[in-house]
Formats: C-alpha cells, structure tokens, sequence
C-alpha cells in the first residue's frame, strides 16, 4: 500500500513551524510566507474545503495566524482612547463656567383648567 501524500498546505506549514521555531527566517520572510499561507487558506475555503487531511483548515488557519502574533507581525493595538491626543483631548469646563439663565415660558406646560 502507498504512503497517501501529504497536503501542500500541511508541507508548507510544518516547514515553517520547524524554521521559525528554530529561528532560521528573517521577520520578511515570515511575514512572506504566512500572507501566502493566508491566502491559499482562503482560497480553499472559498472552495468549500474545510479539512486538510484529518485536521480542520481552521486549526490551519488558527497556527498560521498563531506565528503570525509571535513573529510580531501585527502593529501594536491601539483602543480608540488611545488615538486622541493631548491637544485633541475636550476641555471640561461644565463647573467653571458661568451659567447664563435663561427664562422659559412654562404656561404651556401648566393646564390651569384640568378636566378628567
């Protein structure tokens, strides 16, 4: 009986798993490798694949994107607090300033001749 033949996509990943473990590629050639991954990953779940071999492709995807956070590929978080800067920032004056008063005609608000 012949030895079944691994999936492309299960070569390429054991590959770099094995490389970047060992520290053997610069950060643009992981960063090349995994947009590659990526996108052959896509395309084959556009295609309907959802196993590679007995293992889900989105276990492949979930290692891909593993070595991707690892490898530091992916800019620095910023939550939108972090996006305003000082001189953005709003000034609050509510108990500074001086109210200025206002008068408001209320006799809409009041009935006088209430019937039930």
């Amino acid at each position: 009986m012949a030895k079944k033949e691994k999936h492309f996509i299960e070569v390429k990943f054991l590959d770099l798993k094995e490389k970047f473990k060992a520290g053997e590629l610069t950060t643009e050639e992981i960063d090349q490798i995994t947009c590659e991954m990526i996108a052959e990953l896509a395309v084959l779940s556009e295609s309907g694949i959802t196993m590679i071999g007995k293992t889900s492709i989105d276990l492949y995807k979930d290692r891909v994107w593993w070595i991707v956070e690892k490898a530091g590929l992916l800019p620095e978080y910023k939550d939108e607090d972090d996006d305003i800067g000082e001189e953005d920032e709003m000034e609050d004056n509510y108990y500074k300033d001086e109210f200025e008063e206002v008068e408001v005609d209320d006799s809409d608000f009041y009935k006088e001749n209430l019937e039930f």
